[in-house]
C-alpha cells in the first residue's frame, strides 16, 4: 500500500460504509492487471481449444494438437487461480470481500484503472467515532500498517458511583439516564462493585445505547435511579432525629412514648420516608422531637437498641 489523502479527522463521527481515507496502492493494481491478463489468457485458451474441437470434427487436427489445446487450457486456468489468490490476499487486508465474479464484471465495465481507483479507499466498517490519525498525509505505508482509530460507540459502558448506604438500593429497580426528551436504560453488567478509595464510593457499571453517538469517553451524564416499589410509611421531616450515627422517631403510645430506631430514605417537600421500623398508623412526636430524645426523661423515654 501507499500514499493518499484522509478525508477525515480526529472526532468526527462516521456511518458504517463512509469514506475515511483514499490511498494509492501500486501493488493492488499490479495484482489486478495480473489477474485481468490472467483471465483473458485462459479466455483465448479455451477459445482456441474450441477451434481444435471443430477442426478435429472435421479431420483437420491431429489428436496431438488437441491435447496440446487442453493442456493450454489447463495452464491458463492455473495461472488465473494464482493471480486470483494473490489479488484475494490483497483484498482480505483491505476487508474487501473477495468475490471473483463481482470483480471481474467490475473490471469488464469499468476497466482496471477505475477499479483499483474505487478499491483505493478506506471504509468504515461500523458507525464510531475517529480517536486518532496515526499517518501523515503522503506517508508512504506497509501493508498492515495502522491508518486510523475508530471507536464503536453504539453502545457504551457507564460507571456509577454509589455510597455503601445506597449500595443494595442499586442492585434493584431500573437506572436510566437522559439524551434530550428520551430516558435510555442502563442495563447493569454481572460482577462485584469495586470500591474507590480516593472517592469512598462503590463503582457499579452499566451498558446503554447511545443514540447519535452523544457519549463520549470521558463524559459525565446525570443517572436516575428508580428503586423496587416498597410500602414506606411518610412522616413530617421533624419526626425524625440523629442520635449516636443512628435516626430515630419518638412514638407516643398513650402517654407514654418510646424511641424508635428507623431507616429512612430521601426527604422531599418536608417528608420523609422511612423505610423500616415504624408501622402505619403510629403516632409520632413532631415538634420537640430533637429535645425529648436528647433529655435525661427516665421515666418517659425506653430506648430500644
Amino acid at each position: 500500500m501507499a500514499q493518499g489523502d484522509l478525508t477525515v479527522e480526529p472526532g468526527e463521527q462516521v456511518t458504517a460504509g463512509e469514506e475515511m481515507a483514499r490511498f494509492e496502492a501500486p501493488q493492488l493494481r499490479r495484482h489486478l492487471v495480473a489477474w485481468q491478463q490472467a483471465r483473458e489468457e485462459q479466455a483465448l485458451a479455451r477459445k482456441r481449444l474450441r477451434m481444435l474441437h471443430e477442426g478435429e470434427e472435421a479431420h483437420a487436427i491431429t489428436r496431438r494438437d488437441l491435447a496440446q489445446g487442453e493442456q493450454a487450457v489447463a495452464a491458463a486456468r492455473g495461472k488465473a487461480r494464482l493471480a486470483w489468490e494473490t489479488l484475494a490476499a490483497d483484498l482480505d487486508l483491505m476487508h474487501v470481500t473477495s468475490d471473483a465474479g463481482a470483480l471481474a464484471q467490475r473490471i469488464d465495465r469499468q476497466g482496471v484503472r477505475a477499479v483499483a481507483q474505487g478499491l483505493g479507499r478506506l471504509r468504515a466498517p461500523f458507525a464510531g467515532v475517529v480517536t486518532e490519525r496515526r499517518v501523515a498525509l503522503g506517508e508512504q505505508l506497509a501493508a498492515g500498517d495502522p491508518v486510523l482509530e475508530l471507536e464503536a460507540l453504539a453502545s457504551v459502558y457507564v460507571d456509577v458511583g454509589v455510597t455503601g448506604r445506597e449500595l443494595a438500593l442499586w442492585r434493584e429497580g431500573r437506572s436510566r439516564w437522559r439524551a434530550g426528551a428520551k430516558r435510555i436504560r442502563l442495563r447493569p453488567l454481572d460482577g462485584v462493585p469495586l470500591y474507590e478509595a480516593d472517592t469512598g464510593l462503590w463503582r457499579l457499571r452499566f451498558v446503554t445505547d447511545n443514540p447519535g453517538l452523544a457519549l463520549r469517553d470521558g463524559a459525565w451524564i446525570e443517572v436516575q435511579h428508580l428503586g423496587t416499589p416498597r410500602p414506606v410509611v411518610w412522616v413530617p421531616a421533624q419526626a425524625v432525629v440523629a442520635r449516636n450515627g443512628k435516626t430515630w422517631c419518638i412514638v407516643q403510645t398513650g402517654d407514654r412514648f418510646k424511641a424508635v430506631e428507623v431507616k429512612v430514605g430521601t426527604a422531599a417537600k418536608g417528608r420523609i420516608p422511612v423505610l423500616s421500623g415504624l408501622e402505619a398508623g403510629s403516632r409520632v412526636v413532631t415538634e420537640g422531637a430533637y429535645e425529648l430524645l436528647y433529655r435525661d426523661l427516665k421515666e418517659l423515654i425506653k430506648f430500644v437498641d
